[in-house]
């Protein structure tokens, strides 16, 4: 797995159907993968135990991915027919820290997670998020078929 969630909805031709009504599938959509980036955000695990040494951590990294506060990047964009959102961290050194392909080995041997980590522990509850927006959507356009 990489560090990317990958939803296809159920039906998977719904984006279709809701052709018609643009704006209620896109409503739906940003606000699902909102919560969902929120929900990776709430999955990003702890720092590792700190090995004995004169060096003191100052949570930067933590907090620049959303331990505590919002990440430093956060974002629902459109892309084609789907969307994508996104979340990280903007400091030049975190991709050696947490960087799924460019976490260096000193940072895997003390047991630091990486961005995969996070998408791992949040699949799950991110498919939920996008199989109730389907659920959602496909209750509302029954009932505009009345």
């Amino acid at each position: 797995m990489t560090d990317l969630i990958t939803v296809t909805t159920n039906p998977p031709d719904l984006a279709r159907r809701f052709a018609a009504y643009p704006e209620k599938l896109q409503q739906e959509m940003e606000r699902t993968t909102e919560q969902a980036l929120h929900h990776v955000v709430g999955s990003v695990p702890e720092y590792p135990a700190q090995m004995p040494t004169a060096y003191r951590r100052t949570g930067t990294l933590g907090r620049s991915v959303g331990i505590g506060r919002p990440p430093d990047v956060f974002a629902v964009r459109r892309i084609g027919q789907g969307y994508k959102g996104v979340m990280g961290s903007n400091l030049s050194y975190a991709p050696y820290v947490i960087g799924t392909r460019t976490q260096s080995a000193v940072m895997r041997a003390k047991n630091w997670w990486t961005m995969r980590t996070a998408a791992e522990r949040a699949a799950p509850g991110v498919i939920r998020l996008f199989e109730k927006m389907s659920e959602r959507l496909a209750k509302w356009i029954a009932g505009r078929a009345l």
